[in-house]
């Protein structure tokens, strides 16, 4: 009987959508009922998602280039964190020239890519990472690879690559006329790979 009740109403609906003219049969009238509560505690609650505390679900991950599009590969490369200035974890590339630092802290960080522990050969995008978030970084070389060497090899003269010669930028102009006029420098600036 319901069933039949429910049929009709949805006809009655219909047809006021369509602008029919109902029969008397046809019309009815439409009832929402709530389902029982009995027996069930808070049986209507809305909560976020579950997650668990910690830093497992968030990570940086990211690939080493050369300038020809070629994957680096068993290089060494460190996470730096940008507000504090320390690494705080360091890994290989896999033969794809990936890598990944899993469960971090939220923050800001740029990748290294460095030789002897001293040299750092170039640096990937900086960005920040929130809880749960996945940073995506690629750290690509001025230059082609020579893994034999552990060099950065420059197919080209260094100032075409820059675009212009370094006496010609303003920076270089500014610094000539700084030290020619004998004006010190306020800020020595800040280091930050130690030597």
């Amino acid at each position: 009987m319901r069933h039949q009740q429910l049929i009709a109403n949805l006809g009655v609906i219909l047809a006021l959508g369509t602008g029919a003219a109902l029969s008397a049969e046809q019309r009815g009238t439409v009832t929402l009922e709530l389902p029982p509560l009995s027996g069930i505690s808070n049986a209507l609650r809305f909560t976020a998602p579950w997650r668990p505390n910690g830093s497992a679900g968030t990570r940086i991950v990211g690939s080493v280039i050369d300038i020809q599009q070629t994957p680096v590969a068993k290089v060494k490369v460190r996470l730096r964190n940008m507000t504090t200035g320390e690494v705080v974890a360091e890994t290989e590339s896999d033969d794809k020239g990936e890598y990944v630092f899993p469960e971090l802290e939220p923050g800001m960080y740029v990748v290294e890519m460095f030789i002897d522990n001293r040299y750092i050969v170039a640096l990937s995008n900086a960005g920040s990472v929130a809880r749960f978030e996945t940073l995506q970084t690629v750290i690509q070389l001025p230059g082609r690879w020579d893994g034999a060497s552990q060099t950065v090899v420059f197919e080209r003269n260094a100032v075409n690559f820059l675009g212009m010669s370094a006496a010609t930028t303003l920076t270089a102009a500014t610094l000539t006329s700084a030290v020619t006029e004998q004006i010190p420098t306020s800020d020595q600036g800040v280091v930050t790979s130690p030597q």
